[in-house]
């Protein structure tokens, strides 16, 4: 008969503790680990961590001079593997229990230097390892400082879904390495080699994803690590036999400011500029460009925040730059660092981080500006905080980050102009820079094309058109369709806008820009009814809705007829050349034009002293009548029955006396009509071929008002050689050089009463075109006054020649129709090209 034992209390105990921390690392194990398998095959993040938490704890067992690490992405019987090695120190006991019960041995102490020995070994993110495999086999090499070298191979099996299954696994791997201490010593360790193996078999296409990702990552975010971790002397991966080694800082443009390279399979293959303040590092990748230096682009995929090694799931991370500190505080699954508003140690420390990290960032934006580095949009890349990224305080972040980089940005010249300079956003406030903006590229472009005739050096380059509309800001001056036909209409007129187009056609530029409006239809009406950016006549810029389109049959002499008669027609019609749609309710014809002459010149003329105002305008209707004698009887019936209201009484008188003395000068030359007249002349022609028509503006340019005083005048020998004998002046010619010579001296008699130097209150009329009694800063003085319509001036008369040569103190005032000067004798002498004369 065998009797049981009876287990005391305390050995109770002991065996429950047992199982207490049995079930407690097989619970932690399970739940870490079905966290792991719900998240990769959707998080960007899981699938990428492996490599990482290999590649630290290789790195926390560095020797002297660094680590070298070996990665292979192999297959072994049509079975894929990942292999990593590492030449780092051997396994203490502890490492090995703490591998089996993944218990983390991070140490968070820190050297005599200030900064943590290690970054993590064998916790939570050893785990996700198990992503390539759930069975990994270790091969390594024990030792304790009192004991010798023992050679293991350890089997970690995570297949177990159940905690009891965990459990299980974990005791088989302990007792796989109980019995070290009898196995025999190993002595052919050598330091140096690659005495640490992992291995992981890919079971599935969940496995061989997730090696995948983790091999890219290695691509994309290695050089970074490589840079900041020196404790690491090179990694190589199989079988593209790619070796990633660090070569340091290989030139200083400041104390702060430095470039280090990473060589890839013995080339100088990724340049950055780097800056450090402390422990904490910016990084910048950089390329050469010419005799320039250009920042590169940091792929989309590398995180922006580095605890030594990349923090995966902080790309997104709205910071233009990478920053680096070993002594940030991650998350706990190290995809972000803790930054809210809670008032913990470990949040101040990592803003100070950021902090300092923004001090750096103004250093290298200074710099690089200064020195006309390109690609400097990259520097800008600065988007608001992603509402997903709960980790960090909005507010904090916005106040110490976000405003202060967006500010110090839009005072450095950072943008390279479409005239090749580089020029800051704003300038004491204001918009110095123009990015174009639409709702599709089309437009903007465009838009692009657009201001680019008016002002380049406020564009930026062509090329950077789309990277400015995906990074500019509220702040920034965005040109849209609307703030391009603002800047039109503050341009006021057709003439202002082609000056500030330079050599570019207005009329055709303002067509394109028609089209360029239609296309942005949110835009289009506000634009069109609310901006004056349509040229009428006149070329003054106005409302669409304040136009009318020219039907093309009104001619220029009603326009100038309706002009003088103060309902300037030219006003409302848009420019001819516009090309923009109007209905047919807004189109003006002759008809319209016509009745608007019947109405102004009916209301104007059964008035004699309002007619005397408008008799310019009468005039040239009635020269229009002479010339158009059946249409006048159609369109102007009534005013051709009372045709006697538009003619000036005094004008009557003198065309009488003029008649009278051009019978006269008929008899006295035996001549019988005009006819004969004209065949005077003829005889008189020299018949050169290039002697000038006589007409009204020449005409007027010379004084001359009546038949009988051009008749006196072409006796003149110098005339006869410079008019064609066979050009008679009609009567109706006359009339209008009478009202044209009356226009001229009337705006020169009101611009000399405008002037402060002149006192027209008591003038006379010497003769028709002389004018005394007028002072000049109190002293009398003489005017000739002359229109030149036509661009010149013929003095004829010797009263005039008399007055000009005699009198030192008479002045030629001339009225062009667009302004009042007076002639000089130096203005003479440049015009007339007068190098010499007689005396």
């Amino acid at each position: 008969m065998y009797l049981c034992k009876i287990m005391s209390y305390k050995e109770r105990f002991n065996a429950s503790e047992g199982r207490a921390l049995s079930q407690i690392v097989a619970t932690k194990i399970l739940r870490d680990l079905t966290e792991l398998r719900s998240k990769v095959q959707n998080s960007p993040t899981a699938p990428r961590r492996w490599v990482w938490e290999l590649i630290q704890n290789a790195k926390d067992v560095h020797h002297e001079g660094g680590v070298k690490i070996q990665i292979e992405f192999g297959t072994a019987n049509a079975n894929p593997y990942v292999k990593f090695s590492h030449n780092g120190k051997p396994f203490t006991a502890d490492n090995i229990r703490f591998l089996i019960e993944q218990i983390s041995t991070k140490d968070r102490t820190k050297d005599e230097e200030g900064k943590r020995k290690s970054t993590g070994k064998f916790g939570t993110g050893f785990l996700s390892t198990h992503l390539l495999s759930e069975i990994v086999t270790i091969e390594a090499v024990a030792k304790e400082p009192d004991l010798d070298y023992r050679k293991f191979v350890l089997k970690l099996d995570r297949t177990g879904y159940e905690p009891n299954e965990i459990t299980d696994a974990v005791q088989i791997a302990k007792r796989s390495v109980e019995d070290l201490d009898t196995r025999p010593p190993y002595l052919d360790y050598v330091e140096g080699e690659f005495n640490t193996v992992f291995n992981y078999p890919l079971q599935d296409e969940i496995n061989i994803k997730v090696a995948t990702e983790g091999a890219a990552d290695v691509e994309n975010c290695l050089p970074y690590a490589l840079v900041f971790v020196p404790e690491i002397e090179s990694v190589e991966t199989l079988p593209d036999n790619r070796l990633y080694k660090s070569k340091g800082v290989v030139k200083k443009f400041t104390d702060t400011i430095q470039v280090v390279t990473v060589s890839i399979s013995g080339q100088p293959s990724f340049h950055a500029v780097r800056l450090t303040k402390g422990y904490t590092d910016i990084l910048m990748p950089i390329k050469k460009e010419g005799e320039s230096i250009g920042i590169a682009e940091i792929a989309s995929s590398v995180p922006r925040l580095f605890c030594d090694f990349p923090l995966i799931g902080t790309e997104k991370f709205p910071f233009p730059v990478i920053i680096n500190n070993p002594h940030f505080n991650p998350t706990d699954p190290r995809d972000g660092v803790f930054l809210t508003n809670a008032q913990r140690p470990q949040i101040e420390e990592n803003k100070a981080i950021v902090r300092d990290a923004v001090e750096l960032y103004f250093e290298l934006l200074e710099y690089a500006s200064e020195n006309g580095w390109k690609n400097l949009h990259l520097l800008a890349q600065l988007h608001s905080l992603p509402s997903t990224m709960d980790w960090v305080d909005g507010a904090w972040f916005k106040k110490d980050v976000l405003d202060p980089i967006r500010n110090q940005l839009l005072y450095t010249p950072i943008v390279y102009t479409a005239d090749n300079e580089l020029a800051s956003i704003l300038v004491e406030g204001n918009n110095n820079t123009w990015f174009p903006a639409a709702s599709k590229k089309e437009i903007r472009e465009l838009i692009w094309n657009s201001y680019h005739s008016w002002a380049p050096e406020r564009l930026p380059q062509h090329s950077d058109i789309e990277l400015w509309n995906n990074i500019s800001w509220s702040e920034c001056g965005r040109l849209t369709v609307t703030k391009l036909a603002q800047f039109v209409s503050f341009a006021q007129t057709l003439e202002s806008l082609s000056w500030e187009l330079g050599d570019t056609d207005g009329i055709k530029w303002l067509n394109d820009l028609y089209k360029l409006i239609a296309l942005e239809e949110k835009e289009y009406d506000a634009i069109i009814n609310k901006l004056a950016i349509f040229p009428n006549q006149n070329g003054d810029l106005r409302l669409k809705a304040d136009l009318y389109k020219d039907a093309g049959n009104i001619g220029d002499e009603f326009k100038d007829i309706l002009s003088l008669l103060g309902n300037d027609i030219r006003s409302v019609l848009t420019d001819e050349r516009i090309e923009v749609e109007f209905s047919a309710e807004r189109t003006m014809d002759e008809t319209t034009v016509v009745k608007e002459i019947n109405s102004e010149v009916n209301e104007k003329s059964n008035n004699r002293e309002v007619a005397k105002s408008y008799m310019p305008a009468f005039k040239k209707l009635l020269l229009w009548f002479s010339d158009n004698t059946s249409l006048a009887d159609k369109l102007f019936p009534v005013i051709l029955k009372q045709k006697h209201l538009l003619y000036d009484d005094a004008d009557i008188m003198a065309n009488i006396t003029k008649s009278n003395r051009l019978d006269q000068l008929m008899k006295k030359y035996d001549i019988n009509d005009i006819d004969g007249l004209e065949d005077l002349l003829e005889k008189r022609k020299s018949g050169n071929g290039d002697l000038l028509p006589v007409t009204q503006e020449i005409l007027a340019s010379m004084g001359i008002q009546s038949a009988t005083e051009w008749a006196e005048a072409i006796k003149d020998k110098n005339l006869q050689e410079l008019f064609k004998h066979d050009s008679i002046p009609t009567t109706d010619m006359f009339l209008f050089v009478q009202s044209m010579i009356t226009q001229a001296k009337a705006s020169i008699i009101a611009f000399l009463d405008a002037h402060d130097d002149y006192d027209v209150s008591d003038y006379e009329e010497t003769a028709p075109t002389i004018l005394a009694g007028i002072l000049k800063l109190g002293q009398p003085v003489t005017v000739v006054v002359r229109p030149a319509y036509n661009g010149e001036v013929i003095i004829y008369y010797g009263s005039e020649q008399d007055v000009l040569d005699f009198d030192d103190r008479a002045e030629l005032w001339v009225d062009t129709g667009s302004e009042v000067k007076k002639i000089t004798l130096g203005h003479i002498l440049k015009t007339g090209q007068i190098r010499k004369f007689p005396i």
